[in-house]
């Protein structure tokens, strides 16, 4: 065998494990947020990654505000977090594109109260997928499934472990 092919086999050898390693699946970390109140409760709201089929993602690189009694806690980018402390009783998060800090979010709004304890974490997970069976072979338009679900801390701890914070 000459020295070229040689060469050209270890590279391709190479770039393959190399793609092999860019494709394997990291697990992140969640480490809970302790409230600085211990009278309050911590409150989560979760993007996960889509698990659409595909390269592109659904409105990936759009984003909503998310408000909590009407005061926004921030914007919700595609595979981030939220996190912020609420005093106990109930508190009404909004899911939105109508403020200036949201950006391409064109959905409607969806509004759901949430019931704030003591000490304990609550988390939401907004769920953006496709919704495959309504976009037929050839359909030039998207249709979306968004939910706005509320997720048991057992459950979210291993989704949002793969979100990262939000920098907001």
């Amino acid at each position: 065998m000459n020295k070229v092919l040689k060469l050209q086999i270890t590279l391709a050898s190479g770039l393959l494990i190399l793609l092999l390693g860019a494709c394997a699946q990291t697990v992140g970390h969640f480490t809970p947020t302790v409230a600085s109140n211990p009278d309050n409760g911590v409150f989560y709201i979760y993007r996960p990654a889509a698990t659409s089929p595909g390269l592109m993602k659904p409105l990936k690189f759009d984003y909503p505000d998310i408000l909590v009694d009407g005061q926004s806690i921030g914007v919700l980018k595609y595979d981030q977090y939220l996190v912020t402390e609420l005093p106990p009783g109930a508190h009404k998060v909004t899911v939105t594109g109508l403020t200036t800090a949201s950006s391409g979010w064109a959905e409607r709004d969806i509004e759901q109260t949430i019931q704030v304890s003591r000490g304990e974490p609550v988390f939401l997970k907004l769920r953006v997928e496709y919704d495959i069976e309504k976009m037929p072979l050839g359909e030039m338009s998207a249709k979306y499934l968004i939910d706005l679900l509320p997720i048991s801390e057992e459950d979210a701890r291993y989704e949002i472990r793969n979100t990262t914070a939000a920098s907001n």
